[in-house]
């Protein structure tokens, strides 16, 4: 009989290892089929605008891994340079030329986003995870690329973003992390610790901007429903932006002539010719609708970036940047000064970090990609590359 029962047993193991490996390959095989499909609409190509602008290389840094952020002046001037070029294995400090002037690297292997956040108010400052997207920790590095600490997250607890949140009343920073599943929104202390934790699921995005002018940052995330939300200081909601769409990723621009990011950029769907038509959405700090933009195969891209540029000798334009890291593919808009799309390309790289970079005849549009930084203008004016190996 106990030989019967474990023959019997033994079949339903097998049974169900052989059904979960037939689910496995159906799924795989269909996401595979999906990912083709969407390859085949993201062949890299110039959609628009050929023979109006030229690509080039700025600067190449092999080991600086994806290239997350660019930064024009701070923290770039606190170590003699114009730029600070953030990648998810280091970070470089540039002048204005691409030459290379300092490096760091990270003491931890990290596989999602990087950015500099400010730890004081003397404006020192660290670097900091973003888009966790469950995969590790919230984590924060000194200036000098050490692990300063970490906030866990886990496969059921996983973190989806997290932010620096400003600094507190003693001048300290403090971040925001928001988590996957119904762990919510927490906001901790310089040292990591937990100051308070609000309800809410799957907080997709976060980010602190001050929207009323009175020089204290509030807090903007997504979540489960779509929903943009405002929260105060103590994690109160205050607001909610844009009602009538679904809003997941969306990110901080300047607009115009601001010197700081005051408005916010979010990719979004609108009902178009038969359907729903990507667009890309500018609000200002009060959650006001300032303008949108087409935005061809945005529906693809799951990042969005942007900055105004002013070329030299040239019409201003809004440079916006899309990206599908799991694809490896990116989308460049550059739009004229009444909203048409005046370029398009398809980049084969997942390009995260977009700049202009003023100087006196006007603005360089710098592109990072993996291990490199590319520059767009309309005359074919540029430097030559220059390599942090």
């Amino acid at each position: 009989m106990l030989r019967k029962m474990l023959i019997a047993f033994g079949l339903l193991i097998l049974a169900l290892i052989v059904a979960g490996v037939y689910i496995f390959h159906r799924i795989d095989s269909r996401l595979t089929r999906d990912n083709r499909e969407k390859l085949a609409k993201l062949e890299p190509r110039v959609i628009t605008g050929a023979g109006q602008f030229k690509k080039s290389t700025f600067y190449k840094g092999e080991d600086l891994g994806e290239v997350t952020e660019i930064l024009v002046g701070w923290p770039a001037n606190r170590e003699g340079a114009a730029l600070t070029v953030v990648g998810n294995r280091g970070a470089h400090f540039l002048d204005n030329s691409g030459l290379l002037k300092k490096r760091i690297r990270f003491s931890k292997d990290i596989f999602c986003p990087v950015e500099v956040t400010e730890l004081d108010a003397s404006g020192d400052y660290g670097f900091l995870t973003r888009d966790e997207s469950w995969a590790t920790a919230a984590i924060l590095f000194d200036k000098r690329g050490q692990e300063r600490w970490s906030y866990p997250g886990g496969v059921l607890k996983g973190i989806d973003d997290s932010v620096g949140g400003g600094l507190d009343a003693k001048g300290n920073l403090q971040v925001v992390i928001g988590f996957n599943g119904g762990d919510g929104i927490v906001l901790v202390d310089n040292e990591g610790k937990k100051i308070w934790q609000k309800a809410d699921a799957n907080v997709w995005h976060v980010e602190t901007l001050d929207i009323n002018g009175n020089g204290q940052k509030e807090i903007l995330h997504s979540n489960a429903r779509g929903q943009l939300l405002v929260r105060d200081a103590r994690g109160e909601i205050v607001a909610h932006y844009l009602t009538d769409h679904y809003v997941s990723h969306f990110g901080l621009t300047r607009w115009g002539a601001e010197s700081q990011a005051r408005h916010i950029l979010i990719p979004s769907q609108e009902t178009g010719d038969g359907c729903c038509k990507s667009v890309i959405l500018v609000l200002d700090a009060e959650g006001k609708t300032v303008t949108h933009f087409d935005a061809p195969l945005g529906d693809l891209m799951h990042q969005t970036q942007g900055t105004p540029v002013l070329f030299p000798k040239a019409p201003s334009y809004y440079a916006v940047l899309q990206n599908n890291r799991p694809l490896k593919r990116s989308i460049l808009f550059l739009y004229d000064g009444i909203g048409k799309i005046a370029y398009q390309e398809i980049l084969a790289d997942a390009c995260l970090g977009i700049a202009s970079m003023p100087e006196k005849e006007g603005d360089r549009l710098l592109v990072g990609c993996s291990g490199s930084i590319l520059e767009y203008s309309p005359d074919g004016t540029s430097t030559q590359a220059h390599s942090g190996r």
